[in-house]
């Protein structure tokens, strides 16, 4: 009986030894072993640099052209402003497309410390795995449900399908009408509650005659896209872009009738997108005088933006300059043939056809004296594809 009673007193003793060294030990453990904050969740959207269209149409209204830029080239963060420049300026459209969609997903895994185990380490890179995962997913989501924003932002505008009946004895769109509208809506944005200072800024022009020159200093910066419904000559477009140059637009595009819907998609997009490279390229090094045949050592020029023009969704607008030398008509075709020289080479190299736009500028925009082989050059405007940013 005592036997008994002190073995149960013995194992009694040991139990509460036990408890005691198991309560010590977890309080070195916690010790040993801090807790750690969760980490905070990451938001992930697409980049988008404000921008603003300034659409100025003709006396017939949105026309089935203007209709399908505003479509195509429609982005997050765009402001929108479509002017009639009638006899009295009207604002057909004012509206500002969506921002960018937003996806949350939850924070980046926290690596372990110094001394984990590889069974530590190994479920860190499991978690890492399926987090990776998720923010793929979750760019994918931002760009999915931007593009249905954007998409339900545009069919909003209710555009109309066909060209609007042009009214009998209305005043042709000239350069001069135009200009004023569009400053002043581009004016009317800036000054709004939140400065517009620093979007990119297109002007897209829908014009019935080239005729007027708006006053020097009225276009600030702005890339200005101009389309007529009829063009007299070359030296008519060349003489346009100087007007508009000289009133203050940074870049500068006159086409006629036979422009198609995609080439002035082109010019309006890359005006508006920041993801840009505008890289001038040395005329004599490209060509002589008077001539459109690239030079035997122009490739060196050329080749370091292959790499870049081969990449999937990216677009290039070439630009073509000459020199004082010449008649305007002259000039504009020179100018237009160097460009397409250059876009040859690209095409010869693997670079698609689609991506590269060709544009003409005359004999305009000098770097150098009016008779100076600087001014014979090519610049080449790059967009490159956007992606989502975390």
């Amino acid at each position: 009986m005592r036997a008994r009673i002190a073995r149960r007193c013995y194992l009694a003793a040991g139990a509460a030894a036990t408890v005691a060294a198991t309560a010590g030990c977890g309080a070195i453990l916690d010790a040993a072993a801090p807790s750690r904050a969760a980490p905070a969740p990451v938001t992930l959207t697409a980049p988008a640099a404000p921008s603003m269209l300034v659409v100025v149409t003709g006396p017939g209204g949105i026309s089935t052209l203007v209709r399908n830029v505003i479509t195509e080239t429609a982005r997050p963060g765009e402001d929108l402003n479509v002017v009639s420049a009638g006899k009295r300026a009207r604002a057909l459209i004012a509206s500002a497309s969506p921002s960018p969609a937003t996806v949350r997903v939850r924070g980046r895994p926290t690596a372990p410390g110094a001394g984990a185990s590889s069974y530590q380490q190994g479920q860190y890179r499991n978690a890492m795995k399926h987090w990776r995962g998720e923010v793929t997913e979750a760019r994918y989501l931002v760009a999915v449900r931007t593009k249905a924003a954007v998409g339900r932002w545009v069919r909003s505008l209710r555009l109309p399908d066909r060209p609007a009946a042009l009214p009998l004895a209305t005043p042709a769109a000239s350069l001069t009408r135009e200009c004023q509208a569009a400053t002043s809506a581009v004016s009317g944005l800036i000054n709004q509650a939140g400065s517009h200072a620093g979007a990119r800024r297109v002007v897209l022009l829908d014009l019935t005659s080239l005729t007027g020159m708006p006053p020097a200093g009225e276009l600030d910066g702005d890339d200005v896209v101009a389309v007529t419904s009829y063009l007299p000559s070359a030296a008519a477009a060349s003489a346009a872009q100087v007007n508009l140059l000289a009133a203050g637009a940074s870049r500068v595009a006159v086409l006629g009738p036979e422009a198609t819907p995609g080439q002035v998609e082109e010019l309006v997009s890359v005006g508006l997108t920041e993801h840009t490279i505008t890289q001038a390229l040395s005329g004599r090094a490209l060509f002589g005088n008077d001539s459109a045949r690239l030079l035997p050592g122009a490739a060196s020029v050329l080749a370091p933006l292959i790499g870049t023009l081969r990449r999937p969704g990216t677009n290039a607008v070439i630009n073509g300059y000459a020199s004082a030398t010449g008649s305007s008509q002259h000039n504009q075709a020179l100018s237009s043939r160097r460009a397409a020289a250059v876009a040859a080479f690209y095409e010869a190299r693997g670079v698609s056809q689609s991506s590269l736009l060709v544009v003409g500028h005359g004999a305009t925009n000098f770097i150098g004296p009016g008779s100076s082989g600087d001014n014979r050059r090519v610049v080449v405007v790059i967009e490159e594809p956007t992606a989502g940013a975390a």
